[in-house]
């Protein structure tokens, strides 16, 4: 398909519009003097307020978060266990169902007593309704964890095998060692649709949503290996894999070969998964300063090493690496951290996936993906994939017909607009209604209370997740309110109205109309709730 460009525009036609601008058809687009004043008094704040990632989000959530905690309605566990209540009279949690019942609305959930929707499968006597689902139920996979991690608490878990690699590399004797067969073939994947590991919002429920429409290959969100050995449960929570998730990853950060080692080993020995894929392009500094992410490739020795005893530990399981250009923009280091990995066997992974950006430069522009030519050409038969700035089904083919790559991770495309893998497949713009993505979001919430529960916890702990997951796809601009196809990803579209009421509303940038769509879904949010974006609008 040939790409049309849109005519440069004039100055007097450019307004109040940013300079890369999406080219809407006029009659959608908000004149400036009908804007809200809300988009004038966030104009009028200093560029580095209105850019970046909000560092105080996640102590002002927290501390909201905890407030809602202690003034919800929670049923005490010793009504429904056999157990005393250990707080005797103190106990502030309740003790009376009919009290907890009473707080009740409809819906459907497997809970009884504590879920935000009982009366819907209650009778009138607080006995469980039987109910036959339409689709049959089908357990989420990795869920068993507790016995893990009390041997880890206890220092009673056998790492004889990690311990055993990590001397024959010091010893250069794993070299000599011949290589289990690998029980994935990652060439066999080559041209897959790959949902990219993403951090927060690549969740379970929204990688499900993903499969449905036709992503081919899942992976966790980031691991942190020493909170694994830890053993902290909001980390092995990470691990939960859906049954439809055909070939599932996890990835892992570190920054030291017996942390990575080790949990490598806790995960193959004990987990349903397919691959395992170290995370050196992750440009949090948190994670950089202690040896991990794009910090990795920088310590040579250490890499090497990490990456070699992880596969020695691994019984066959494939290894994957994905990292970026280098830390500094126009310092171009990844085809030289390549190279170096492919000098030796042992520590060659299985595939590499290559983000052409650096560190420091985030998403302030696109990515090079010239660069994959020399990284490509020093990666040799490994199976050699790349991604970035993919929206768009376009975009995709032509990455893979250009560039010298055997795949295409997709990330942000995916957050923006998660049919893009139906895209791919049928080769063609879905134009999609605000009804069907409205009908997206309620498939989310249904798999959100499916994986956190559906009491006051996990109910708001959905929404939260169903929050940040709007604040990536307001910025779809729908394909028929454009001048020019494809949405470009990087391109900010003017204030627009949509075809539909719902249709404008899904494409606010603010974040109390997210709140609004939220309650849409889940009901009013409790007193004192409080959502903040992660990300200020820095770059598209």
């Amino acid at each position: 398909m040939t790409e049309e460009l849109a005519e440069p525009l004039k100055e007097e036609e450019k307004g109040y519009r940013d300079a890369s601008i999406a080219p809407l058809i006029p009659e959608f687009i908000i004149p400036k003097d009908q804007l809200p004043v809300e988009d004038f008094k966030e104009d009028r704040k200093p560029k580095n307020e209105r850019r970046g990632i909000n560092k105080n989000r996640r102590k002002e959530m927290k501390h909201a978060e905890t407030n809602v905690r202690a003034n919800s309605l929670r049923l005490c566990p010793s009504v429904i266990q056999p157990v005393a209540c250990k707080f005797g009279e103190k106990c502030t949690s309740e003790h009376d169902i009919k009290s907890i019942l009473r707080e009740k609305t409809t819906g459907y959930s497997r809970r009884i007593y504590a879920c935000r929707f009982g009366n819907a499968h209650m009778d009138s006597k607080a006995e469980q309704i039987e109910k036959t689902p339409e689709i049959e139920y089908s357990p989420t996979l990795n869920t068993s964890s507790i016995q893990i991690q009390m041997a880890l608490r206890k220092k009673e878990f056998d790492f004889g095998r990690c311990e055993e690699a990590l001397k024959m590399f010091k010893e250069e004797k794993l070299g000599s060692m011949e290589s289990e067969p690998r029980k994935l073939s990652m060439e066999s994947l080559s041209g897959l649709k790959y949902l990219a590991p993403l951090t927060t919002v690549g969740n379970l429920p929204f990688r499900r949503l993903c499969v449905e429409y036709g992503a081919d290959i899942t992976c966790s969100e980031m691991l942190i290996a020493t909170n694994l050995l830890m053993g902290s449960p909001s980390e092995y929570a990470l691990l939960k894999r859906h049954p439809c998730e055909k070939i599932f990853g996890v990835q892992l950060a570190g920054g030291y070969a017996d942390t990575m080692s080790k949990a490598a080993q806790i995960i193959v020995d004990n987990y349903e998964v397919d691959f395992l894929d170290i995370n050196m392009g992750c440009p949090i500094d948190l994670i950089n300063q202690k040896g991990g992410g794009c910090a990795l490739p920088t310590r040579p020795t250490k890499m090497l090493e990490t990456i070699a005893t992880m596969k020695k530990v691994m019984k066959g399981c494939p290894l994957t690496v994905k990292l970026r250009t280098g830390l500094k923009e126009g310092n171009l280091k990844a085809h030289e951290t390549v190279a170096l990995m492919k000098k030796d066997e042992m520590t060659t992974p299985d595939l590499i996936t290559f983000h052409p950006r650096s560190k420091e430069q985030r998403y302030s522009r696109l990515a090079n993906w010239d660069f994959t030519f020399p990284v490509a050409q020093e990666a040799g038969k490994t199976p050699f994939w790349a991604c970035g700035d993919v929206l768009s089904w376009e975009d995709y083919c032509e990455r893979l017909e250009t560039y010298p790559i055997q795949g295409v991770m997709i990330g942000r495309g995916a957050l923006i607009k998660p049919w893009i893998f139906t895209e791919i497949d049928e080769r063609r713009t879905w134009d999609i209604s605000s009804k069907e993505r409205f009908d997206m979001l309620t498939r989310f919430v249904g798999y959100g209370l499916d994986h956190w529960g559906s009491d006051d916890s996990g109910v708001e702990r959905t929404r939260k997740f169903l929050l940040e997951l709007l604040s990536f796809q307001c910025r779809y601009i729908p394909a028929g309110i454009l001048e020019v196809l494809p949405q470009k990803i990087n391109d900010r579209p003017p204030r627009y109205r949509g075809r539909d009421d719902l249709e404008t509303l899904l494409s606010s940038p603010r974040a109390e109309d997210w709140i609004a769509i939220s309650k849409m879904l889940l009901g009013p949010t409790p007193e004192g709730f409080t959502f903040i974006p992660k990300h200020k609008a820095s770059s598209y």
